[in-house]
């Protein structure tokens, strides 16, 4: 008899992983909605927004780890594709950082956009 808890165990952990990294379910959209409900969206979102530091501070991590594995494939190794495939995922992470960086930054500049 199988164990029925093992994929929902891994699922959980995938799930778990996402809500750890990926910061934007958590933020509402501002362009859609009454002006009323795009004012509480846009409230919301600062207040979600002193969290932002804490993913830009994982997402570096992310991207620092995967350019050092890129360098040691490299060097090291001298393998060449896993090297470029690591440097390509740690400037995907850069990229995520720098989104995090200017949202955190436009929602301190902006108290109140609308």
């Amino acid at each position: 008899m199988m164990n029925d808890t093992a994929p929902s165990c891994r699922d959980a952990f995938w799930r778990l992983l996402y809500r750890y990294l990926w910061p934007f379910p958590y933020f509402r959209d501002v362009t859609r909605g009454s002006l009323i409900e795009r004012q509480q969206n846009y409230r919301h979102n600062r207040r979600m927004g002193i969290h932002l530091p804490g993913f830009i501070v994982k997402w570096t991590c992310l991207t620092l780890f995967f350019f050092a594995l890129g360098l040691l494939c490299e060097e090291l190794l001298e393998v060449v594709l896993p090297a470029a495939c690591c440097y390509v995922t740690s400037t995907w992470s850069l990229i995520v950082v720098v989104q995090l960086a200017v949202a955190w930054l436009w929602l301190q500049r902006f108290p109140d956009l609308h």
